[in-house]
């Protein structure tokens, strides 16, 4: 099974989640082998108590969730399939062939291995419900998407905190769907771009492109893609995603700048020697 990791945020209306989910089981559960549901939930407060730097806190979570995940395929190859951090709690969630897993071995680790308290718990889930209810509904694969847009940008030296043009692509099915909603968006601070052409898709004929001059952080672009998911789903419109132009920071485009000017440099060094088969 290829593992395809997606991250998004759920709001209940009692808290508000971060959830980790391999999506990659989507296709192929429930696993029958695998029918018992394991959780271990971390209580976040002594452990924030006991870092200075919310860095060190984060370290050490990941470096739990990685040798958790790493003992755990070991000794009883657990399936790990996500986890849902809240405001007070961290969990993790594998799925487990009951006939290979062993409680008091898994005690004794987090006995050696975490210094904190964590509540171990499982419980018979032969058709994966749980992992059912961790699945990102449409709004939330939205947020997925959005979060591997902005992971890429940062990783190409994007300034995420600079404002710009961000735009979106809407789709509708009629024409006069499109036309109702261009005085709400435009009530909400969004620009109709009447200049720039939409793409089509099969079922969706009529496109609408919109602007707003922000940052594209993630929380930023998740409230927008929020905001106009909600505006135009009852108006048989679809969200067909976001784009902006790179704002690079200061070091990223001197770094950039070097780089090509060693290139050019690089380049003539090379027009000057002599060719080897010459």
């Amino acid at each position: 099974m290829t593992d395809n990791w997606g991250f998004y945020e759920r709001r209940s209306a009692s808290e508000h989640m971060r959830v980790l989910i391999n999506i990659g089981y989507k296709g192929a559960y429930p696993l029958k082998d695998y029918a018992e549901l394991l959780s271990i939930t971390i209580n976040l407060y002594p452990v924030r108590a006991n870092n200075r730097t919310t860095r060190n806190f984060v370290k050490e979570l990941e470096q739990l969730e990685s040798k958790l995940e790493h003992w755990l395929s070991q000794t009883s190859d657990a399936i790990y399939i996500g986890r849902i951090n809240a405001a007070r709690r961290l969990e993790f969630y594998y799925f487990l062939d009951s006939s290979r897993f062993n409680d008091q071995e898994l005690n004794d680790w987090l006995e050696h291995n975490w210094p904190y308290r964590a509540q171990v718990y499982r419980k018979p889930d032969p058709e994966w419900s749980f992992y059912t209810f961790m699945l990102p509904d449409a709004l939330e694969e939205l947020f997925i998407h959005n979060a591997q847009m902005i992971y890429a940008l940062i990783h190409k030296g994007d300034d995420i905190g600079q404002p710009r043009n961000v735009y979106h692509w809407l789709l509708f099915r009629e024409d006069v769907d499109r036309r109702e909603i261009v005085p709400m968006l435009e009530k909400r601070g969004y620009v109709i771009e009447k200049e720039r052409e939409g793409r089509t898709d099969q079922g969706y004929p009529y496109p609408l492109v919109v602007s707003r001059f922000e940052d594209v952080r993630l929380d930023t672009v998740n409230e927008r893609v929020r905001e106009i998911h909600g505006l135009i789903e009852g108006s048989g419109g679809r969200y067909d995603g976001w784009g902006s132009v790179m704002k690079l920071s200061t070091f990223n485009r001197m770094r950039r700048s070097v780089k090509r000017s060693l290139e050019s440099v690089e380049a003539a060094v090379r027009r000057m020697l002599p060719r080897r088969d010459a």
